[in-house]
């Protein structure tokens, strides 16, 4: 990537979620529909990134079945057992595949390289890489 991009804020306000700060839910969940079409993004990846930040947590919701990332945080090693062996895979696999689906169905690499000057290829080689990045630091707090 040519640019490098994180996503602190939007992690230490999932983490802040995490730990239980009902003030910060109504934070994240404002942050996450700025997220969706990512209006505020500064490059492609931050574009790209923000989708996917907003599309991991949806994800999360949806593989966990739960809507409270505090509840999910607290989940025994058992269910995140039982989720493998529901779901066909892992939490991180199911994100990134989602993602990769989401980007792919609404041709992303595409739009952001239009919007943003890029090249396409560049885009779609580093595409995955990116999706992993988000997936990671979203698990990594969560599990």
């Amino acid at each position: 990537m040519t640019n490098p991009v994180e996503f602190g804020s939007f992690y230490k306000l999932l983490q802040a979620v995490r730990d239980g700060n009902e003030k910060k839910g109504q934070e994240l969940e404002w942050m996450l529909a700025e997220y969706e079409h990512a209006k505020d993004a500064t490059s492609a990846y931050d574009e790209l990134g923000q989708i996917f930040c907003h599309h991991g947590v949806m994800e999360l919701y949806e593989y966990t079945g739960v809507e409270n990332v505090s509840y999910i945080n607290s989940l025994d090693n058992s269910v995140w057992s039982y989720l493998k062996v529901r779901m066909n895979k892992g939490l991180h696999q199911y994100m990134v595949q989602s993602m990769l689906t989401h980007a792919k169905d609404h041709q992303l690499a595409k739009k952001v390289s239009d919007k943003w000057n890029g090249k396409i290829q560049e885009i779609e080689e580093n595409i995955e890489d990116l999706a992993n990045y988000v997936a990671e630091g979203i698990v990594e707090l969560i599990i």
